[in-house]
């Protein structure tokens, strides 16, 4: 059996993402950090950690938005992934997400 995105949308339950893609929400601390406590760029409270599934289709792109906190990614299966980074210098950098 060849397991597509199409496939692992269904069986994840995945949503459409607002920068593209598709994604479902898999944890989510109880455990919540004040406003008065986190940087200037954040607004209102935050919990501590959460973590997602996400899957891009091989025509699809995520859209450049930018990141308020650190992210983790972990590639399970499918094509290489590019992720563009463009720092607060505006230096940009370029990682391959994938196998090989």
């Amino acid at each position: 059996m060849k397991f597509t995105a199409n496939y692992w949308i269904e069986k994840l339950e995945l949503k459409k993402h607002p920068e593209g893609g598709y994604f479902k929400e898999i944890y989510r601390s109880n455990e919540i950090i004040d406003q008065n406590h986190l940087p200037e760029r954040f607004r209102g409270t935050r919990c501590l950690s959460t973590s997602i599934y996400f899957l891009l289709k091989g025509d699809e792109f995520s859209a450049f938005h930018r990141i308020k906190s650190d992210e983790i990614w972990h590639f399970h299966a499918g094509t290489a992934l590019m992720i563009y980074i463009i720092d607060e210098n505006g230096e940009l950098s370029v990682l391959k997400l994938g196998s090989n």
